[in-house]
């Protein structure tokens, strides 16, 4: 590459993490260009660059998080009808899965106080029975996720991404499921919190990619557990080592989701 292409590089990664920050603060339209999502994931990149912070991983995904959020809230669903209120719990008995970020910033989360006074030690053994079980056989069992506490998420502002995205039209077809009776039917979904966490989710995971970082889905509890067992797990994990080996890889994303993530990271590396 000649001194001018690395000159226009640097130029053109400069732009991109100022619009990045931009849109970080104003949030990504419903259905952004592909030049918005870039601009983000060059933050998040950016972020997940920072060798000497060894809560890089954990931070990116609040970036992201953030960006969920922000997103919803300047262009919020306008014709549906949430039906999710505090201590309507039943997505919380269900399969999640996780980035290995996310788990890392719940783990900071549950160190730092934030879970309702529930220690490590304690959110491991409530983690427990849940580690292993296939998403199918999650339905019907009631089992609840290691941080509900009295029908309401401990860890409310540090949740993933997938547990933003879960927001229910009808909670009749929740209780069903929770139930484990007439499974046939679909939980109808607010679209927009879909696609605003979709979104958030492409960022970080085509930021990763590039980055150099494993990608894989994660089961929420096993993946805690692991965030959970040294208080290094984190830089462990961002110098190379595989500290979540033991976590089954129980989840495949979809086609469309891995070519937008693949698209993003290409972009990246150009």
């Amino acid at each position: 590459m000649s001194e001018v292409s690395r000159q226009q590089r640097r130029r053109e990664v400069r732009d991109r993490v100022k619009a990045g920050r931009q849109l970080l603060a104003q949030g990504l339209p419903l259905q952004p260009k592909m030049s918005e999502v870039l601009a983000v994931a060059q933050v998040v990149k950016a972020k997940l660059d920072e060798t000497g912070n060894v809560r890089r991983a954990s931070e990116a995904a609040e970036l992201v998080q953030a960006l969920a959020e922000t997103s919803i809230a300047a262009r919020p669903p306008t014709k549906q009808q949430i039906a999710c209120t505090r201590g309507c719990s039943y997505c919380c008995h269900t399969f999640v899965a996780i980035t290995p970020p996310e788990a890392f910033r719940l783990a900071a989360a549950v160190r730092g106080g934030h879970a309702a006074g529930m220690t490590p030690d304690v959110v491991r053994e409530r983690a427990r029975p849940q580690i292993g079980v296939a998403p199918e056989a999650r339905i019907g069992g009631k089992l609840p996720c290691p941080l509900l506490v009295e029908g309401a998420c401990s860890v409310y502002r540090f949740r993933p991404l997938v547990c933003r995205q879960a927001t229910s039209l009808d909670v009749a077809v929740c209780i069903d499921e929770f139930e484990g009776r007439n499974l046939s039917a679909r939980i109808p979904i607010s679209g927009v919190h879909l696609q605003h966490a979709s979104n958030a989710h492409i960022t970080l995971l085509g930021a990763m990619r590039v980055a150099g970082f494993a990608t894989d889905a994660l089961e929420l509890s096993a993946a805690l557990d692991a965030a959970l067992a040294e208080p290094d797990a984190e830089a462990r994990w961002l110098q190379g080592e595989d500290v979540f080996g033991k976590v089954p890889r129980q989840v495949r994303r979809e086609a469309r989701l891995e070519q937008a993530i693949g698209h993003v990271a290409s972009a990246l590396d150009a």
